[in-house]
């Protein structure tokens, strides 16, 4: 379902605000990552892809979604220890990211981008860096780390501020449903925490998102409802991770 215009307006105004923020860490990660290399960096440069890709599909803007994309599974590939970021590696994943912050730039700067041609041009330095990640990149999913190996601050973090923001939208999507596209917005959502619980390795939390949108797919008439009870049950799961359970 297409947005409405006013919606629209709204979620891109939101995104073009949040976008040069999380441009900078992805940034300033790469730029020290040769020298200070944690898990903790790596996935705060990944989870801002995340969170990118995730904007731009909430707006349509496909092809910043896609560079996200791709940058954020090259970055999912660093957190192995066989990956070596040398000087020729750092290179590319600086070219990477600039393949996706010009057009993002140009778009909020001018309201619009050459998408083929972005589309293009990262793609050449998507492969060269594809073929030095090799075995890594293909097997990244199996690098990501668990909440204990982020520790407690980075999970606390993500669902002090990230999820409770998230619940927060979803509150105001139930209390004023008339000025939201609301099966988008839990859709949204859903696909967000999923994201957040594949990162962390908390299962339950993504069950509920998986639940909802199984739901939702099946019974589209009663979305409110749907958008009522997941919410409350992520509300809950919240305060039992925070609580260390």
């Amino acid at each position: 379902m297409a947005l409405n215009s006013d919606i629209r307006d709204q979620a891109y105004q939101f995104f073009i605000e949040e976008a040069p923020e999380l441009l900078h860490i992805i940034e300033n990660g790469l730029l020290t990552l040769r020298e200070e290399r944690t898990t903790s960096k790596v996935h705060e440069i990944m989870r801002a892809a995340h969170s990118l890709k995730g904007g731009a599909a909430s707006v349509e803007l496909n092809a910043i979604k896609t560079l996200a994309h791709r940058l954020e599974d090259i970055f999912k590939a660093l957190y192995s220890d066989t990956v070596e970021i040398d000087t020729e590696l750092e290179s590319l994943l600086l070219q990477g990211y600039d393949c996706l912050k010009n057009p993002l730039m140009e778009q909020i700067k001018v309201g619009s981008f050459d998408s083929e041609a972005s589309i293009q041009v990262a793609e050449s330095i998507f492969k060269q860096i594809e073929v030095l990640l090799g075995d890594s990149l293909a097997h990244a999913d199996q690098y990501i780390p668990t909440s204990s190996d982020l520790g407690i601050d980075i999970v606390s973090s993500i669902f002090e501020v990230d999820v409770a923001q998230g619940l927060d939208r979803l509150a105001s999507v139930i209390a004023n449903p008339q000025d939201y596209e609301v099966t988008g917005e839990l859709r949204a959502q859903a696909e967000v925490f999923v994201g957040f619980a594949e990162l962390l390795g908390l299962t339950g939390f993504g069950d509920i998102a998986r639940v909802a949108l199984q739901a939702l797919n099946r019974y589209p008439d009663k979305v409110m409802q749907i958008t009522q009870l997941a919410r409350a049950d992520w509300e809950k799961g919240r305060e039992q991770v925070l609580a260390g359970d």
